[in-house]
């Protein structure tokens, strides 16, 4: 079809003849020299105009931002900046971090110590009390969640804090899944210690994270209370499966003695380590924590389910459960005493940092104020200039010169002095002269465009008067065929007579196709109506392989009004030449009408290889909207055709893949075009018959 695989027009090859417009009549433009002088003039009295260079402005941008952060910056921001940044960084990330985290950390311990028994005892009051729980820790949850992830939150984190934060939410998210296998009973206590513990460990490390004092020894200090609370969380695991045993009568699996076993090592690890950091001035409360009876207590119960043997707690884990709530409440208070101490420790070096921070940085920040006021002032000033002008260059883009195309393809004189105003753009002298520049381009463009109009109308002139010769001559050679014809009497002459009229008939409409293509109407047409098939065999008749075209008429009783006839039968010989160059050659072209509700349609069947839907939607805009001829597209001449022939009159052709593997080609021809068929086919006025 139209365009199929491989350009076929029968325009291509007229195409590549000799330039018809090798010398135009038209010449220069007349407003070329009268707008390069004037064009200089203005650019000399914008020359004489007062004006900054540009590196004036950019001098007075840069030269007090310059002076006044290196006189007074300098030596101070590399120095107090970044101790100063971390410490309010740190302070609003523990506000909303670090407290929430704690407080959530505290709720999950207990919810995972009631659901361990509430999974052991199946009893109803223990889910009863679990549900309350739960839906306080949700709270808290969302609590820390809104707090930790808020923008102030985000800003003040380290990168890896905020991974750290990423995975701990990603942790939480576990949770109802969590709850849902102990509402079930389908986990066993050791795994669902183990899945709460993943999460808490993900949460704490969350607010560990937090701890990054540029200071070795608080530093230090810091992590030894990490590695103590890190100690008394060991404790709550061990807490949650000593009482899952508890409430199956003592009884503990080899799995759950296991765990045991390794986080009593590990807290005893934690805690040791911890303790053995701190200095004298916070250890006091953590000693006094070790040499409790209750902790001593704790300890004896510790070893003495460590080394039990079977599978029962032993007797010194009777009174576990009440040792390890009250040392969990010292243990936390000891550790908060120590956090306490170490804050006053660390309080001298923030003030440190604040004062350097303002004696180094007051002046400097006032300077910095003053700079960036005045970098404003002047940036804006540039701004306004070069907004002014890429709002010039817009609208020359965007509005001017498709405006001026238009009025050129309507055939209105344009006015280049007219269209072309100088800009008058601020008053920095390098942003003129591209002002300045920029008339010249405009100039240019819309004096090129009025170039190229009356080179195309030239073109449309030459292809016109070619045309009309060929038309002529083609006329008068099917006259004389047709008397030669009449008077030949050998078979042989006679048959080679018809096939040079079928030949000069398909020259006929190659003219036709460059008269349409210049902007005018054939000079042939019919007076009175035409049968749809005579329309339709007619068509065939200007084909080449026309002996491969089956034509199959449903409905008979249609005619063509007589105007649209010419135009018609051009139109579907170049749909059906097409179909039958893009097709193999021993396949049959169909081409089939029928009246339908909305006007008379007829269908081009062919075999070929179609086309992909990409290419289908390219060319059926073409078809539908005729474009402007464009003649540096010689492969397209017989879709411009079509597509101005259809335009014309109304006519739909759209293209689309046809059940045989090839593309079909739907003419709609609608019904102002289409009578009833009550009166005979009329003769073509050059003389010709559509046959």
């Amino acid at each position: 079809m139209v365009g199929e695989g491989r350009p076929a027009d029968p325009y291509a090859a007229a195409s590549n003849n000799e330039s018809p417009h090798a010398e135009t009549p038209y010449g220069e433009s007349p407003y070329s020299e009268t707008s390069y002088g004037e064009s200089r003039h203005h650019a000399s009295a914008r020359e004489h105009r007062r004006k900054r260079p540009i590196r004036l402005r950019i001098t007075a941008l840069l030269l007090v931002p310059l002076v006044s952060l290196i006189g007074l910056w300098a030596f101070a921001a590399n120095i107090t900046v970044d101790d100063a940044s971390d410490k309010f960084d740190f302070s609003t990330t523990y506000e909303k971090m670090g407290l929430p985290g704690i407080n959530l950390v505290g709720m999950l311990q207990a919810e995972r110590s009631l659901s361990v028994v509430a999974l052991s005892t199946r009893d109803a009051k223990d889910r009863q009390k679990l549900g309350g729980l739960r839906a306080r820790v949700s709270a808290m949850e969302a609590s820390f969640r809104k707090t930790a992830t808020s923008p102030e939150a985000r800003d003040a984190a380290e990168p890896e804090t905020k991974r750290r934060l990423a995975v701990a939410i990603k942790a939480l998210d576990t949770l109802p899944t969590l709850r849902a296998q102990v509402d079930a009973g389908s986990a066993e206590p050791l795994d669902v210690i183990n899945a709460y513990s993943t999460v808490l460990d993900e949460v704490i490390k969350v607010f560990n994270g937090l701890v990054t004092v540029n200071d070795v020894a608080i530093m230090t200090q810091g992590r030894a209370l990490i590695s103590l609370g890190n100690a008394r969380a060991y404790m709550l695991r061990e807490d949650s499966l000593v009482t899952a045993a508890m409430a199956r009568n003592g009884r503990l699996t080899p799995a759950e003695h296991t765990a045991f076993i390794q986080w009593a090592a590990e807290g005893r690890r934690e805690f040791d380590a911890g303790l053995a950091d701190l200095n004298a001035e916070i250890r006091g409360p953590l000693e006094q924590l070790a040499a409790s009876d209750g902790f001593q207590r704790y300890r004896a119960a510790e070893a003495a389910i460590v080394n039990a043997r079977g599978d029962r707690l032993p007797a010194e884990a009777a009174d576990w459960q009440a040792t390890t709530q009250l040392l969990s409440q010292a243990w936390a208070q000891k550790v908060t005493q120590a956090s306490l101490a170490l804050n006053e420790m660390a309080k001298p070096i923030g003030d440190r940092i604040i004062l350097r921070l303002v004696l180094a940085g007051g002046f400097g920040l006032l300077a910095v104020v003053v700079s960036i006021v005045l970098s404003l002032l002047a940036a804006r000033s540039l701004s306004r200039e070069l907004r002014g002008l890429q709002r010039a260059a817009l609208h020359l883009a965007e509005d001017r010169l498709p405006a001026v195309v238009a009025r050129l393809r309507r055939g209105e004189e344009v006015d280049v002095d007219a269209e072309v105003p100088p800009l008058v753009i601020g008053k920095t002298k390098e942003v003129a002269r591209v002002g300045d520049a920029f008339t010249r381009v405009q100039r240019t463009a819309i004096d090129t465009a009025v170039r190229e109009s009356y080179l195309r109308q030239g073109i449309s002139r030459v292809f016109l008067n070619v045309a009309w010769r060929n038309q002529s001559l083609l006329h008068r050679q099917l006259r004389m065929l047709d008397e030669m014809e009449r008077g030949a009497s050998d078979p042989k002459a006679l048959e080679d007579l018809f096939r040079l009229d079928h030949l000069t008939t398909r020259m006929r409409r190659h003219a036709e196709g460059l008269v349409i293509l210049s902007g005018t109407s054939p000079g042939r047409g019919w007076s009175r109506p035409v049968h749809v098939e005579d329309v339709l065999r007619a068509a065939v008749s200007e084909v080449e392989d026309y002996t491969r075209v089956e034509v199959v008429v449903v409905t008979g009783q249609a005619a063509v009004i007589g105007e649209a006839v010419a135009d018609i039968i051009h139109l579907l010989a170049e749909l059906i030449e097409n179909a039958t160059v893009f097709s193999p050659a021993p396949t049959e072209v169909l081409v089939r009408g029928e009246m339908g509700a909305n006007g008379f349609a007829v269908d081009v069947i062919d075999r070929g290889i179609g086309l992909d839907q990409s290419e289908l939607d390219a060319l059926n805009l073409r078809l539908s909207r005729p474009p402007e001829f464009d003649l540096a597209v010689t492969d397209r001449l017989g879709l411009f055709v079509v597509a101005r022939l259809a335009g014309r009159h109304g006519i739909r052709v759209a293209l689309q893949p046809s059940l045989y593997g090839g593309v079909s080609a739907v003419v709609l021809i609608p019904r102002e075009l289409i009578v009833d068929a009550d009166q005979p086919e009329d003769e073509d006025v050059s003389g010709a018959v559509p046959a």
